[in-house]
């Protein structure tokens, strides 16, 4: 039992990233959820430009790929895999120069991270005024933080990363989705950002409406 269940970790923690990806874009399909959608498609977008950088990297510096196959279980999980066996075959594998910095597993993570920090940093008017509870806003993030080191200490354990791109893949993918995230809140009114679907302060004081949130003290 002991065994099964490390395995089970273990291949899960392989998929984290597309496993996130693919159930956010999912979804937002099935709740006809914009702002799912939006920061599911930015994950996808983190994914191929991590790629392209790390492609750009290893034409400069040849010693920064290494020669993997395509169903190596350090490369990105099931979606590369089912695309692989969909129009190659099961018994065709394929050689490829795969790009070690930076790493496109821990830049979807830092991804995520990075959006949900922007999150809290744009709608801190809604979360100072108690329209969303601080505790679970808390617990969230030490969640967060607890899983992101977790896939980094996973990734560098099993040898799929050096700690240079782990660490360069992680910082990259999280300047990303907490800039990507700031400059669509700000350029949709934090509309297509709004997750949590709370109503927005300055909504209601732009439309005249008085907003009043009592407090225990009150």
């Amino acid at each position: 039992m002991a065994d099964y269940i490390a395995a089970a970790l273990m291949y899960n923690l392989q998929i984290l990233p597309e496993s996130l990806m693919t159930g956010i874009l999912i979804l937002s399909v099935v709740l006809a959820n914009p702002a799912l959608l939006a920061m599911g498609a930015a994950a996808a977008a983190t994914q191929l430009l991590t790629g392209a950088v790390g492609r750009l990297i290893m034409k400069m510096m040849p010693d920064a790929a290494a020669r993997t196959s395509s169903m190596d279980m350090c490369n990105t999980g099931f979606v590369g895999k089912s695309w692989d066996r969909l129009f190659r075959g099961p018994d065709v594998v394929e050689n490829l120069w795969h790009p070690r910095v930076p790493s496109v597993y821990m830049a979807t993570v830092g991804f995520f991270a990075g959006y949900g920090m922007a999150l809290q940093s744009l709608y801190k008017e809604e979360i100072a005024a108690k329209v969303m509870n601080r505790a679970s806003l808390i617990t969230t993030a030490v969640i967060t933080c607890l899983l992101v080191l977790t896939a980094l200490i996973f990734r560098i354990a099993s040898g799929c990363e050096s700690i240079v791109g782990a660490v360069g893949g992680l910082l990259f993918g999280f300047a990303i989705g907490y800039l990507g995230c700031i400059s669509l809140g700000y350029a949709t009114d934090r509309r297509a950002t709004n997750l949590w679907g709370i109503p927005l302060l300055r909504d209601r004081i732009n439309d005249g409406s008085a907003l009043y949130i009592c407090s225990k003290d009150d």
